[in-house]
């Protein structure tokens, strides 16, 4: 059975080393650096293990799709040539 997403944050405090810079990271799950992405991706084994059918299709990139059909490519053509905040 897949695990939940507290047993995928709990192997995450396994005595890993992780640094950021020069500061060693204790707790992947607790750090404000990733603790945002961990529970990201526990909420993601959560709605897998709710529903076994739930899919991303797949574990590839969207943009290395394929359209399901023609409105699906119509609207990753106009989000692709979207301008983008790339800031300052």
């Amino acid at each position: 059975m897949l695990k939940s997403g507290n047993e995928h944050l709990e192997s995450l405090r396994d005595g890993r080393t992780v640094y950021i810079g020069a500061e060693r990271v204790d707790d992947v799950t607790t750090h404000p650096a990733f603790r945002n992405a961990a529970r990201s991706i526990a909420a993601i084994y959560d709605l897998k293990r709710a529903d076994p059918a739930f899919s991303f299709r797949g574990r590839r990139a969207l943009q290395r799709l394929l359209p399901e059909g023609k409105v699906e490519g119509r609207s990753r053509r106009a989000h692709a040539a979207a301008p983008r905040d790339r800031g300052a």
